[in-house]
């Protein structure tokens, strides 16, 4: 039987940790402006996709658990403010769905067809309940039915369908081949 490498083989040391930080921060730019300014202008089955979520689920599958998080925050927080969203609430759902994609990667037996697509359902889910739950503590009420009918199901669709292309461009982006746990299957 052949051995697996770890999830993430080694900390990136050195010179090279330069480069990492610059890569995610073009990266960071990248999706705030994918966010910000074509998601909103972008319909398709009536949802606009969540390129924010796709590229923190990205980042987490191929970095871990922790830079997912970290990225998810960070990402969060400067889309919150570009679209003057509450404050808080993008964030703290990026932060775990950054996280759970890292653990999932760190934990999971991978394959390269299925992991982006499965990392994005649970992750657009799970941002989609937090979102809710905290759009509802703060008072704003909307009709449960509309919301999961007009919102949550086609958003969910549209984002399975952009995951592995989004997916792909990332890891291209941050030379993930060498840290992503994802089996050569």
């Amino acid at each position: 039987m052949r051995q697996r490498a770890p999830a993430i083989e080694k900390p990136i040391e050195g010179p090279h940790i330069a480069l990492e930080l610059g890569r995610l921060a073009a990266l960071l730019v990248v999706a705030t402006l994918l966010q910000t300014a074509v998601a909103a202008n972008v319909r398709i089955i009536g949802a606009n996709p969540d390129f924010a979520l796709l590229i923190v689920v990205a980042v987490g599958l191929l970095r871990g658990a922790e830079v997912g998080a970290a990225f998810g925050f960070v990402t969060g927080g400067i889309v919150s403010i570009a679209l003057f969203e509450p404050p808080g609430v993008r964030s703290l759902a990026l932060i775990a769905v950054g996280f759970l994609a890292g653990r999932y990667a760190e934990t999971a037996d991978l394959s390269p067809n299925v992991a982006p697509i499965v990392s994005v359902f649970a992750g657009t889910l799970i941002a989609g309940a937090i979102t809710l739950v905290s759009q509802f503590l703060l008072g704003r009420q909307a009709p449960l039915a509309y919301l999961f009918d007009h919102w949550l199901v086609p958003v969910l669709i549209l984002n399975c369908l952009l995951a592995v292309p989004l997916f792909v461009a990332t890891r291209w982006w941050l030379k993930g081949e060498r840290h992503a746990r994802i089996s050569e299957a």
